[in-house]
């Protein structure tokens, strides 16, 4: 067949235990609807934004590599595909916020708009239908690159055809541009107008600079946990792993400095809507989460890079840094969100579990179900051929 394997099948096994864990999730959050209707909302909010922001950044990354090229991104295609994959189920998934938008978005209420002046000036363009069209022109531009360059990944392993790549290429240039735009107005429209009198330049750049940031510490893992296998040998070696470990640096700095010129151009301009939402998210508790997220999200993932020392230690490395980055993304999203509606105290309720659980499930599960039978590399591309012969 190819001299690359196929991904271990055993990968499989996951999909009936992530689909079962998804569907106790979601049950737990109908079940909430009920005993405590004005937090389920919220909860499926924040674990929407986590996936969501998984399943996007894998699609621009995905689309970054096949614009630039180099050895780093081969390695993680097949997991970057799979990630990618799940943007289509991420619009469904997105259905019942519409039904909560009352509950999430002071501009949604017709009450708290006639009371608003502000919320009255930005009506034009702060109300549910326009809200409901852009966030469909999004997903149709999101799910049209990751069905396409799907769709050209398999023909591409199933005839070999060059052409797919140059294709593919085509596209995400095309794409790479939407993506950075659609991708920092979801930002605006999901999360920065929970509330609508805080404004910040920054803020959609920095939520995608977040996204490709964990979508890369996801793909790492696979590939770190698979570096041993055949199909990886002639690609993992010592300066591919200090690519990739460069690369997730860049990324990790990246964020760092646009969270730090978003604070400093609100500290400078001391607006009191800039400054409520920081003190908001610095009070009540939030303070101690926004440390251990700076700590662990950011400080111990930065020496972790700096540090990394021999072969199998970069591997290491990378993989603990890489699940750092992973874990405590929830605690940054949750920072984000949470404060929005409690910003007196610091809370946790079983429907935040309940929400990652329910909607993380379907996800995991359909990113397995791409990566099952996939060779481990995209061995048509011309691209790594070339790579491969310049060893």
């Amino acid at each position: 067949m190819s001299q690359y394997p196929a991904l271990d099948t055993r990968l499989a096994r996951w999909q009936r235990p992530a689909l079962a864990v998804g569907a106790l999730g979601l049950a737990l959050c109908a079940l909430g609807g009920w005993l405590a209707p004005a937090h389920v909302f919220r909860a499926y909010l924040f674990g929407f934004i986590f996936w969501a922001s998984l399943g996007l950044g894998c699609l621009g990354l995905l689309m970054f590599h096949h614009v630039t090229g180099g050895r780093w991104g081969f390695p993680l295609r097949r997991v970057l595909e799979a990630g990618a994959a799940t943007v289509p189920l991420l619009a469904l998934l997105f259905v019942p916020l519409l039904f909560g938008l009352p509950d999430l978005y002071a501009w949604a209420r017709p009450a708290a708009v006639a009371a608003d002046p502000l919320l009255q000036h930005k009506r034009p363009f702060l109300n549910v239908p326009f809200f409901i069209a852009r966030t469909a022109v999004y997903f149709l531009v999101w799910s049209g690159c990751a069905i396409l360059l799907a769709r050209w990944s398999r023909r591409q392993d199933a005839t070999a055809d060059p052409g797919l790549s140059a294709r593919a290429r085509r596209l995400s240039t095309a794409g790479l541009i939407l993506y950075l735009f659609t991708a920092s107005l979801a930002a605006v429209d999901w999360l920065m107008s929970l509330e609508p009198h805080w404004t910040s330049h920054v803020y959609g750049w920095l939520f995608i600079a977040s996204q490709l940031f964990v979508a890369l510490a996801l793909a790492l893992v696979p590939v770190v946990l698979l570096r041993r296998r055949p199909a990886f040998a002639e690609l993992l070696d010592a300066t591919t792993f200090d690519d990739l470990g460069n690369l997730l640096l860049a990324f990790l700095l990246m964020w760092l400095y646009l969270a730090f010129i978003q604070y400093l151009v609100i500290w400078q301009a001391n607006l009191p809507e800039g400054v409520t939402w920081y003190l908001r998210r610095t009070a009540g508790g939030w303070q101690w989460l926004a440390a251990g997220v700076l700590a662990l999200h950011a400080g111990v993932p930065f020496l972790l890079l700096i540090l990394r020392g021999a072969l199998a230690h970069r591997a290491r490395t990378l993989l603990l840094a890489s699940a750092c980055i992973l874990l405590f993304h929830l605690g940054g999203v949750y920072w984000l969100v949470m404060p929005a509606f409690y910003p007196a105290a610091w809370r946790l309720h079983w429907l935040d579990a309940a929400a990652v659980l329910g909607i993380g499930g379907p996800w995991l599960a359909l990113a397995l179900r791409r990566l099952r039978g996939a060779p481990l590399l995209p061995r048509h591309d011309p691209r790594l051929q070339e790579v491969l012969s310049h060893e």
